[in-house]
This record gives structure tokens, sequence and C-alpha cells, in this order.
């Protein structure tokens, strides 16, 4: 599976984060690709600071409550947990690493820096490629 994440907010991440953890799950090997505002996300300097959903502004506390709740993890613990147990892959686009000034170590659980045509080749010959 190929997740391409060029969103950077918690909601989508946390959504993204749950279908590796069940990629993981059924032994499917997960390759993530960040782009720009996934790789801001993931930067390690802004992993708790990011808090701005993406749509319903107004649900942001309701939300966090029924997340807290539901005793989810963010994100970023769940997808830790699921790269320690499967296969799980994180590239980050070459350019958005430029963008943000980032090195490797820079970023939230990354494995290396890559080309635009390295993603598209990818996500051209996955057999589940998901946009995020």
């Amino acid at each position: 599976m190929v997740l391409v994440v060029f969103s950077g907010t918690p909601d989508r991440l946390l959504g993204m984060s749950v279908l590796v953890s069940g990629a993981v799950a059924l032994d499917m090997e997960v390759d993530i690709y960040l782009m720009l505002w996934g790789t801001y996300a993931f930067l390690k300097k802004n992993l708790e600071k990011n808090t701005e959903l993406s749509e319903h502004k107004e649900l942001a506390t309701q939300l966090s409550e029924g997340l807290k709740n539901a005793g989810l993890k963010p994100w970023y613990e769940i997808l830790k947990e699921a790269k320690e147990l499967g296969t799980v892959r994180i590239h980050v686009c070459g350019a958005a690493a430029k963008a943000w000034n980032a090195s490797l170590d820079d970023i939230f659980l990354a494995d290396d820096i890559v080309g635009a045509t390295e993603i598209i080749d990818a996500a051209k010959n996955a057999k589940i490629a998901l946009f995020i």
C-alpha cells in the first residue's frame, strides 16, 4: 500500500495512521510519501503543536474529548507502533524537505528523502494507492 500524504492536519493524519495500523495487521507493507504539509506535520518540533483541524474547526474541542474518551492515541504514536510491528517506510519529498529547511534527522520516523519520480512510480505500481 502506498500513501501519499499532502495534508498535515491531525484529523487526516489520524485517519492515515489508523489505515496504516490496519494494513500492518493484515501483514501488508506500507510506504508513506510525505509531501509539503505532510512533511511539516512530521517535523519533530511540530508533532505536539499541530492541533488545527482541516474541517469543522468549531468541533475541535468536542473531537479532542471524543478521541480522549475513545482511548485513541495521537496519530504519531499509532504510526510509531505500526512501524515497530510491521513494514512501514516513510519517505520524504526532497522539495518539501528543502522548503522546510529540514534534514532527515528533523523528520519523525523518516527513512529517506526521495524525488517526485519515485513517488509517482510507487503510486503507479501499488496495489492500493491513497492520497491523504
